[in-house]
């Protein structure tokens, strides 16, 4: 074959610059963009984030293992309208209130055949996985079609969901995911979420695996969670 040098400007696979610092103005500021988009208000995203934090603190956390004597997330607390209306600012209507913190963390899932299953004390069927592919620059709406997907493939429906575990990197986004997805919100994220427990990057989404595992004791649950790049994944279980 001839040589020849051939350009190709290929969209961002991100919507930020490179580096950490970068990734993180990136989110907060498509974080802000959508909020404006779908008018999710800075106060309904500080509601939600006040009510994560009272979740979590009500809460057993049983996925927990003690490490060094902690035997619950660090970053909960008595999060009030006044203490959220006083947050810092990151971008818009996204505040260090309604925006998670990042956190230590680690969390493992352990998939085994049904025979082993069986002498297991407790242990969740896996029903449904997806991940796909989405916008780019509306990374927290990427789940939405993993959801979607995972539910078609169960013959299940949202509503029939008896637990939801939904990343909350932002308030804004897990809104947008819950509202879009039509789930019980009184059914979601029970003891909390990101917000107030901390997001652990690289580690969220077996978080939240474990966290359903841990509660579900009956029927179907669904865990779902965004990646950078517009990446969202979904799955079903059942106890």
């Amino acid at each position: 074959m001839g040589g020849a040098a051939v350009a190709y400007d290929a969209p961002p696979f991100t919507p930020w610059e490179a580096g950490a610092w970068g990734q993180e103005r990136g989110m907060h500021a498509l974080a802000a963009l959508l909020a404006e988009r779908l008018g999710i208000s800075r106060a309904a995203q500080d509601a939600f984030a006040i009510a994560s934090h009272a979740r979590a603190r009500g809460a057993a956390q049983p996925e927990i293992v003690p490490v060094e004597g902690v035997m619950r997330d660090g970053f909960t607390r008595e999060l009030t309208p006044a203490l959220a209306a006083r947050a810092t600012a990151i971008a818009g209507s996204i505040t260090a209130a309604n925006a998670a913190v990042a956190a230590d963390g680690a969390a493992f899932c352990l998939v085994v055949s049904e025979r082993i299953a069986r002498q297991a004390t407790h242990a969740l069927r896996i029903v449904a996985g997806a991940t796909l592919g989405a916008d780019p620059q509306e990374p927290g709406l990427a789940p939405l079609g993993a959801i979607a997907r995972v539910l078609s493939l169960s013959l299940a429906t949202s509503q029939a969901m008896e637990q939801s575990e939904i990343m909350e990197a932002y308030a804004v986004q897990a809104i947008a995911c819950i509202e879009g997805a039509r789930l019980d919100p009184a059914r979601v994220n029970m003891a909390g979420g990101a917000l107030a427990r901390g997001h652990p990057v690289g580690a969220s989404g077996a978080v939240l695996v474990a966290r359903l595992f841990a509660d579900l004791q009956q029927g179907c649950g669904l865990c779902a969670i965004a990646a950078a790049g517009g990446i969202g994944s979904a799955l079903v279980l059942e106890a």
